[in-house]
């Protein structure tokens, strides 16, 4: 069938396509089948969509991923054939009862994926699939090669290192703070960041509230050539592109299955070439992993790390509280820059933990004789050399310290009693400030006053709601007298 294409300029993500109501029902499709679209020699395969009104029988609208891929005109006609479900979805079948899947077959569901040829839901399928049965360290070896071979590569010389945390604790926004303090010492440092899975946000968002995080490879390339660092969002680079496919979907379930979750990061340190890469692993009763399942992941981590030639080390840190004061992305970016203005109000918490990952970073590299380098991190913060390399980044990507707003809509929370705070959880905090609109309000979130054993008075505040939307605030703040996330004794 011949249809006529009628663009309205809308970007999708990925390639959809609306047909008229009774175009579908002629050639038999349903919202979601698939149906291959050809012009000339070129093709593509795209998920439908079934719509009234908007065009003509006759007619098809496409999203500007076909556009673009097809090069496509007004008027231009597109010949219109049902496409078959692709071989990766009865592999995927195959995960989901529990059966080990091959090289070739972890690489064809990964291209799909990257061509868009699967659908939300089947991806989803994939990632249950992998949160139901695991996955041997064979497997991630095999899922990591695919998700590296199906995206680009940076090719960095030099001492590349990176830092990574696996992530669930809410603020804990150390990131900025090692960049700019081991970029200062000479280390290269391209951090390309996930958005948020399953916290209030990742430290995409957070840096995209003061600067761009969205670049090409070239323009990377001239940000590191000034700078030695950057803070930037992957999916924008087509670095490992299966890999934020599927974090998309993981957000929307709220899973983030451990093969996933390491082939997620060794994938992303193989894209840019990082020689030198530091795990932060937080443990603890609200964070993402027990200590057990922390030990076991180190493990599996220093495995796949001698299998790809990585020098890596595993750090388990206390993740049985939030880390700073701030939880949402200008909170958090505030968080940071009191610590490398080195303020008096400083969050001491996260200074600490930022200052030992630095340190074992920069002795990993050589920057620091082995016990010498925490005096060394502590020298860079306290000179102000980290603080000039972050504003310098984040000149470099576009970025300025001027407009840090928070939400105009605010509630203060205070204690019913006084005690000792016992128990603070990570889970129930990221929670709340997803509700008041965090990460992509960016100020919105929550502040906190007090930390674990943390002596704390009747009606004296413990937290701050802030948010863009007084809905949002007002469903927080329902929520927080539902799951109490805040204990005292």
């Amino acid at each position: 069938m011949k249809l006529k294409v009628k663009i309205l300029k809308f970007v999708a993500g990925r390639p959809v396509s609306i047909l008229h109501k009774k175009t579908a029902d002629k050639i038999g499709v349903n919202i979601d089948d698939r149906i291959s679209l050809n012009k000339n020699k070129k093709r593509i395969i795209s998920v439908v969509d079934i719509a009234r009104g908007i065009l003509k029988e006759d007619e098809i609208v496409v999203s500007d991923e076909i556009v673009k891929a097809l090069q496509l005109k007004k008027n231009d006609f597109l010949d219109i054939n049902i496409a078959p479900h692709p071989e990766s979805v009865e592999l995927i079948y195959k995960k989901l009862m529990c059966k080990p899947l091959s090289e070739t077959e972890l690489k064809k569901i990964i291209k799909d994926i990257v061509k868009n040829a699967l659908t939300e839901p089947e991806i989803a399928y994939f990632v249950s699939a992998i949160y139901k049965c695991g996955m041997s360290i064979q497997e991630i070896k095999y899922l990591i090669k695919a998700i590296v071979d199906t995206g680009e590569t940076l090719r960095l010389k030099g001492k590349v290192a990176d830092k990574h945390s696996i992530g669930g604790v809410a603020g804990n926004r150390t990131t900025p703070i090692v960049v700019s303090i081991c970029s200062s010492a000479g280390l290269i440092m391209p951090k390309t960041s996930s958005r948020a899975i399953t916290s209030a946000a990742g430290t995409a968002d957070v840096i995209e509230s003061v600067a761009k995080v969205e670049f090409s490879s070239s323009q990377l390339y001239k940000i590191l050539k000034k700078t030695k660092a950057c803070m930037v969002w992957g999916g924008s680079l087509g670095l490992a592109p299966a890999d934020d496919k599927i974090i998309q979907i993981e957000r929307l379930l709220n899973l983030d299955p451990e093969p996933q979750l390491l082939s997620s990061i060794l994938a992303k340190k193989l894209s840019v070439n990082s020689n030198y890469v530091l795990i932060d692993i937080p443990y603890g009763k609200s964070a993402k992993v027990s200590r057990k399942k922390a030990l076991s992941l180190k493990k599996k981590f220093e495995k796949l790390s001698k299998i790809f030639n990585i020098n890596l080390k595993c750090i388990l840190t206390d993740g049985s509280q939030p880390i700073g004061n701030g939880i949402g992305p200008i909170l958090e970016i505030r968080d940071v820059l009191s610590v490398l203005k080195q303020s008096p109000e400083r969050p001491l918490d996260l200074e600490k933990k930022s200052l030992k990952l630095a340190s074992f970073l920069l002795e990993m590299t050589g920057k620091a004789k082995k016990g010498q380098g925490m005096e060394l991190a502590k020298k860079i913060l306290q000179s102000g050399k980290a603080f000039s390399k972050f504003k310098e980044i984040i000149k470099a990507q576009g970025g300025h310290l001027n407009n840090l707003k928070l939400g105009e809509f605010f509630q203060d929370i205070v204690a019913k009693k006084s005690g000792k705070v016992i128990e603070i959880d990570n889970k129930k905090i990221n929670f709340l400030a997803r509700i008041l609109g965090s990460p992509t309000d960016k100020g919105a979130g929550i502040y906190l006053y007090k930390h674990l054993k943390d002596n704390v008075k009747r009606k004296e505040k413990l937290l701050t709601f802030y948010s863009e939307s007084e809905r949002k605030l007002r469903e927080a703040l329902k929520f927080y007298k539902k799951i109490k996330p805040i204990k005292i004794s």
